[in-house]
């Protein structure tokens, strides 16, 4: 019965078996082979058994060929019983044993079809769904009309590369994802040093609140004092005092790209 598992192990009393790779197996082709050596243990059973029962004992199944031990155990046993056991009894339990043990793999590779195509029927629900990982999540985003970031909130993400971001001053824009920065909650805060580009948060006096590429040029001198600003030189060569949480650490790259966009802009502004 072992010579149909070849990617298995077989606890010790052959009970049991557990599929190293089912992938790597044919379930059909698997369940085939099976069936075939299942119906060799029983026709083997039955013809040894048939041909040690007497003639007598034959009679009484009135029937010329041998008889389903699977089918009628209790009365073959019966007959050789009376017959004096012209077969060994551990012989016949030996084979009845192999056909049960293949029973039993039968019914665990038809669990596994029925698990594998669960599992699969789940994957494809899942895959079915979009999940929208920045819907809903407070950003700040760079608005298309001047260049600087402004805080809002992503309604919902229109395509892989795009979102659409409701922007804290009303306005709605499409943003492209890479100029998208997700903000609050469980957010990383790193350390800041001279020479480190961030964007540093303006806020107007009527309420409007933006962020604008900048180099931090001085730190904290005493992080135990109550005066935590730092310095930050900003894109247009002025100096804003800004404290952490204003503070937005960014690449050299996205400081060099948001420097260039904001400038691209304003000539637009002066062209228009």
């Amino acid at each position: 019965m072992l010579q149909v598992l070849p990617f298995a192990h077989v606890s010790n009393d052959k009970k049991f078996v557990t599929l190293i790779n089912p992938q790597a197996v044919d379930l059909d082709a698997y369940k085939k082979k099976l069936q075939e050596a299942i119906k060799i243990y029983e026709r083997r059973l039955d013809q040894l058994i048939w041909r040690a029962l007497p003639e007598e004992e034959k009679e009484k199944f009135e029937q010329d060929q041998p008889v389903s031990y699977v089918e009628r155990k209790e009365s073959l046993l019966s007959a050789l019983e009376n017959a004096d056991w012209p077969v060994p009894y551990e012989d016949v339990m030996l084979l009845e044993d192999e056909i049960l043990t293949g029973l039993t793999y039968m019914q665990q590779a038809t669990e596994l079809q029925q698990k594998c195509l669960s599992k699969l029927q789940t994957k494809k629900q899942q895959k079915g769904k979009v999940i929208d990982a920045l819907k809903g999540r407070k950003v700040v985003a760079r608005s298309e009309s001047t260049g600087f970031y402004y805080p809002g909130v992503v309604i919902r993400s229109i395509t892989p590369f795009y979102a659409l971001v409701n922007f804290a001053n009303g306005q709605t824009e499409v943003v492209p994802l890479k100029f998208v920065i997700p903000v609050g909650g469980a957010m990383p805060c790193p350390s800041l040093q001279v020479g480190d580009y961030v964007f540093a948060r303006i806020r107007k006096q009527g309420g409007e609140e933006y962020y604008v590429p900048g180099v931090i040029i001085a730190t904290p001198q005493n992080t135990g004092s109550d005066d935590k600003l730092y310095t930050v030189l900003k894109y247009n060569s002025k100096k804003e005092h800004c404290i952490r949480n204003g503070l937005i650490k960014i690449s050299r790259k996205r400081y060099s790209c948001s420097c260039c966009y904001i400038n691209m802009t304003r000539m637009m502004d002066y062209f228009v």
